[in-house]
């Protein structure tokens, strides 16, 4: 998707929505009507207030009583106590704040699978029964794609076929959210022997509520009802159904409705899920080369010691290294639609050879550095700097 297409489609992306409130506790996210949405229309921006310590609840509250109109206007960050002009670079921040500690804070709203690398819904009883937090999620991923961030939003292509109203339960699809479990369905399917005897399961599902191990049934009598070889099939598309559909399907369709509280515009209709994919998650190859030839310069020269020292060191790193250092200077540890090549990075000399750590302007993205005069140095001091920093100015 080119760049232009991508700001075009932004645009078509937002049209008038019903309007919607925010409960300012956890749990409490419900849609509010017309006079009872308090939204300030002669405000020029969306500010939202948010504290470090308390991220999730100020962002709740910031968001409270807003209508999908006031979400679309201009967006300002203000991390509370911190010095920092929101000129982009607090947006993206905020953002990758909120989607970690939505997914990783200790919520159990979403599943880890190590094997593939990706987050689904929680099949968690608790989890279900919180639509308010799924909505949150949503609404932040539309928010987002507004606001042209990209989002380090580790989920399988297969939860934008479902937000696009292609829900998919294939052994295909499964092997997205949990390969082991596909695999182990696969052999079921293929198993020559007696199926009943060999695995002695019944139409049923392990669950936990609150934490707690249980069993769901995948039809009436499920638990009493073994898996044979004439109703493996049935089974093994029960099993795959209730993990990507019916088992989750409250989450999702709090999360769906979130997202499409801002995004719900006709051109919507005309993305692929890989599209929309990299609408909201940016292009995941990174070619530093074509960033190396669109970087600007500002007190250094392309020729300059220091600038080859910094390429030298930046083309060694290892994939996560250079994830952390575009986080470091852009805010983002994902390439923008189109690739790095699209990236306006700016290197700035910040003053002579020092052992003074580089610093960055995320909302400029700009890099600046001393003028370093050996690549061990470079290596050293680069490395402190791109793996210990969070944070605006003073806490």
């Amino acid at each position: 998707m080119q760049h232009s297409q991508q700001v075009a489609l932004r645009h078509s992306l937002f049209g008038p929505q019903p309007r919607l409130g925010i409960g300012a506790k956890r749990g409490a996210l419900a849609w509010l009507p017309a006079d009872v949405a308090a939204a300030d229309a002669a405000a020029p921006f969306l500010v939202l207030r948010v504290r470090r310590a308390s991220l999730v609840e100020d962002a709740l509250e910031s968001l409270a009583g807003n209508t999908p109109l006031s979400l679309l206007k201009p967006l300002r960050v203000v991390f509370v106590g911190e010095e920092g002009i929101d000129e982009g670079g607090l947006r993206k921040e905020l953002f990758q704040l909120l989607i970690e500690a939505l997914f990783t804070g200790g919520y159990g709203l979403f599943v880890w699978n190590e094997e593939v690398r990706c987050f689904w819904f929680s099949r968690d009883s608790l989890a279900q029964e919180g639509a308010a937090d799924y909505l949150l999620v949503g609404l932040v991923v539309g928010l987002a794609i507004h606001n042209g961030i990209i989002l380090d939003l580790k989920v399988p292509t297969l939860l934008f076929s479902q937000v696009l109203g292609e829900p998919s339960a294939s052994l295909e699809s499964l092997k997205q959210v949990d390969p082991e479990l596909a695999r182990g369905l696969a052999q079921l399917l293929e198993f020559d022997g007696d199926v009943e005897v060999t695995f002695m399961a019944t139409f049923t599902v392990a669950a936990t509520a609150c934490g707690e191990p249980k069993t769901v049934e995948l039809l009436p009598g499920g638990a009493d009802r073994p898996v044979t070889n004439e109703s493996r099939e049935e089974y093994v598309r029960l099993v795959v159904e209730h993990i990507l559909l019916t088992g989750v399907r409250p989450a999702f369709d709090a999360f769906r409705r979130g997202l499409l509280t801002l995004c719900d515009g006709p051109a919507l209709s005309f993305l692929s899920p890989e599209e929309l994919e990299e609408l909201v998650c940016g292009t995941p190859h990174l070619d530093f080369a074509a960033l190396q030839a669109n970087t600007r310069y500002d007190g250094f020269r392309e020729t300059d010691v220091t600038v080859k020292h910094f390429w030298e060191v930046v083309h060694a790193y290892s994939t996560d290294e250079k994830r952390a250092l575009l986080a470091f200077a852009t805010g983002c540890d994902r390439a923008p639609v189109g690739g790095l090549g699209k990236l306006k990075l700016i290197l700035q000399k910040s003053g002579p050879d020092s052992m003074a750590l580089p610093h960055s302007h995320t909302c400029f993205n700009l890099l600046a550095m001393p003028a370093y005069t050996s690549r061990g140095k470079m290596r050293d001091r680069l490395g402190i700097a791109i793996h210990n920093a969070k944070g605006f100015g003073l806490q």
